[in-house]
């Protein structure tokens, strides 16, 4: 039991409570826990108090009696008493709580019988003890039969029992409030997923976190395992139930352990967990995962990481990109002209190539300078889908061109404030993008709709996917997957969307890449 007796009974209160029960009888009562301490005593009689325990001899003699008593101890007897060398009686029995011995309670310094006088005179004499007065406190010593210990003991043990019980009781009341207490704690703890396991994997518990995150609700009736767990069957680090199983046998504590998870909705999540075993009263394990969600922390981080890119090359192009078009633009126009000339007209695609050049050039200039953008546009309230059917003409003709098609799928979406400039770059690069990812008869998917808080714009299409390997990439200037691609279209629109305060977020498979774009909105139509 992980209660001692001492904690159970106010001994300050048993110790009044005896002494007005005993006051004139006097008996001699003491509990001694399990590591042989006294913790309370009452009473002590003369004869011991100023002769016994007080002489060296006389008290080793004491101590053989304390030392019978503990080697003769058995929790299975009602009790068992000992005749001390010094002549007087002690006995001592086991006070037992829910089949486990927690302290042993002591009664003692009595006789069965009238003492035998001369032998207690002797007893004086070798030890120098006034002869008198030895008598006196002798006379003292509580007399009774055999039979009238047994009921002595009987009632002491379950006085003693009763105490202990009701102590108990009263403690498991106390921890149940507390563990209701820290119960509601944990069950309303916003945004921390706390879940404890068995040592079979089995969950025992999961908090209205758990829920939330993982989108699923543990039935007690149906016992989920780690083998076939709901939690991990999106998974995509198989470690982590290796590790949430390892614990249980290691008894190590894992520490922000970092793990991918796609919620129901297929959007992908990331955690971090905290997982260690507890110790039970049983001597039995139970393992707790508490688990954050830092998904939108990663996110932050990789967008700073990404802005501070931006914000480096913006510093370059604003510097360099004047300097460049003014000599482009010059060398543009004595082209232009020259090639009008008769001298040169049998180099004429030579020269259209040149300038298809210098306009590419020029272009990769305007994508720098639209990178060095950091202040927010000036925006107002729009309707999307008002932009993306004005855009969609052009789209279609991009499509068209390449054999390809190009569907609108408008929503009820609420206003935006938007800047309608920079939202059609945004949506030609996806497009264009799109289109250049897929095969001859392929089809961009276009769709606007309302998730909570926001208007969110899918570009979808047909394409064979993003390597796994490459999205983190993703929106970095320079990285592209195209032979004469920049990387630029696809950082400028993550540029945008940053200055929109939007989100951007991918999901990608060997059937195609959709990019869904979450702007914030305030009122909900």
């Amino acid at each position: 039991m992980k209660y001692r007796f001492s904690e159970l009974v106010n001994i300050s209160n048993l110790q009044n409570f005896l002494e007005g029960l005993f006051s004139m009888s006097n008996p001699v009562f003491g509990i001694v826990d399990n590591d042989s301490n006294l913790i309370f005593s009452y009473g002590w009689q003369e004869i011991c108090q100023k002769y016994h325990r007080l002489n060296s001899e006389t008290a080793l003699l004491c101590k053989q009696s304390d030392s019978y008593l503990k080697n003769h101890f058995d929790i299975n007897k009602p009790y068992v008493y000992y005749t001390c060398a010094n002549g007087l009686i002690d006995a001592a029995t086991p006070i037992i709580i829910e089949g486990e011995h927690i302290a042993t309670a002591i009664h003692g310094q009595f006789l069965f019988e009238e003492p035998d006088k001369e032998q207690f005179i002797r007893k004086a004499q070798k030890y120098g003890f006034d002869e008198e007065e030895y008598l006196k406190a002798l006379a003292k010593v509580p007399i009774y039969p055999k039979e009238e210990l047994d009921s002595i003991m009987l009632n002491m043990r379950q006085l003693f029992e009763m105490m202990a019980r009701n102590g108990l009781n009263r403690l498991r009341r106390i921890e149940s409030e507390k563990e209701k207490r820290l119960k509601t704690i944990i069950d309303n703890t916003p945004y921390v997923a706390i879940q404890s396991y068995d040592s079979n994997g089995r969950i025992r518990y999961c908090n209205q976190a758990s829920e939330t995150m993982f989108g699923w609700v543990h039935s007690e009736e149906k016992e989920t395992t780690l083998d076939q767990p709901m939690i991990f069957e999106k998974c995509l680090d198989s470690d982590f139930g290796a590790n949430l199983k390892s614990i249980n046998e290691t008894g190590r504590v894992i520490k922000d352990k970092e793990w991918i998870f796609k919620n129901k909705e297929g959007i992908e999540k990331t955690i971090s967990s905290t997982l260690f075993p507890i110790d039970l009263p049983d001597g039995k394990k139970e393992l707790i995962s508490i688990d954050i969600d830092i998904t939108e922390k990663k996110r932050f981080e990789k967008e700073m990481q990404r802005l501070d890119q931006l914000n480096l090359i913006g510093e370059m192009a604003a510097g360099i990109a004047h300097e460049i078009r003014n000599p482009l633009t010059t060398i543009r126009g004595y082209l232009q002209l020259i090639q009008n000339r008769e001298e040169v007209k049998l180099f004429k695609s030579q020269f259209e190539l040149m300038m298809d050049e210098i306009d590419r050039a020029n272009s990769i200039i305007s994508e720098f300078l639209s990178l060095a953008k950091t202040q927010r546009p000036e925006t107002k309230k729009c309707d999307l889908n008002d932009i993306i059917t004005k855009l969609f003409p052009l789209i279609q003709a991009d499509a068209f061109t390449k054999s390809m098609e190009v569907i609108f799928e408008p929503g009820e979406i609420s206003l935006v404030h938007l800047n309608a400039k920079e939202i059609h770059q945004l949506i030609l690069n996806l497009c264009r993008n799109g289109l250049e990812a897929m095969k001859k008869g392929g089809c961009i998917t276009l769709k606007t709709f309302r998730e909570g808080q926001y208007v969110v714009l899918s570009v979808k299409d047909e394409g064979i996917g993003i390597p796994i390997e490459n999205l983190d990439k993703l929106g970095k200037p320079f990285f592209s997957t195209k032979d004469n691609g920049t990387g630029l279209g696809l950082a400028n629109c993550y540029n945008i969307a940053t200055r929109h305060n939007a989100i951007i977020d991918i999901n990608t498979s060997p059937g195609g890449t959709a990019f869904f774009i979450r702007f914030p909105c305030e009122e909900i139509s």
